[in-house]
């Protein structure tokens, strides 16, 4: 079966809480298991990062879910194409809150959301690239 991988950046509507991530997270492990859909989701200053694996129709649809949630705005898509492998396989749904600055990666990944957030490039390549580069390695 191919996969996809899809990448975007929204904004929250409003500050999120830990309780609030975890159940979201929580609730996205239940629904992508479901629909065999990997991936991370990363959060920093009311800003959400979100890597997605799965079949192209089934990214679609699910982003298309998403697009409609109230919890967020100025949703940007960065990133859909054809992959040759999962990078998130062990996860239906990771989360990383970069607010509480325990990530191990955590320069490079608020480095990749600002410029996400601003639309720029980062060493000429785009920050979902970048992304998913950091965690093939």
């Amino acid at each position: 079966m191919s996969i996809n991988q899809l990448v975007y950046v929204s904004q929250s509507a409003r500050k999120m809480s830990l309780d609030e991530l975890r159940a979201i997270q929580a609730k996205a492990q239940s629904n992508n298991q479901l629909i065999d859909v990997t991936g991370s989701l990363f959060y920093n200053g009311g800003w959400f990062l979100q890597v997605l694996e799965g079949p192209a129709a089934t990214l679609t649809a699910l982003y298309e879910k998403i697009s409609k949630d109230p919890r967020h705005k100025n949703l940007r898509l960065l990133y859909n194409e054809p992959a040759e492998f999962r990078t998130f396989t062990r996860w239906s749904m990771n989360m990383t809150n970069l607010d509480d600055r325990q990530s191990d990666k955590y320069e490079k990944l608020v480095e990749i959301i600002e410029a996400a957030k601003a639309g720029r490039r980062i060493r000429s390549m785009s920050p979902a690239v970048v992304l998913l580069h950091m965690f093939r390695s």
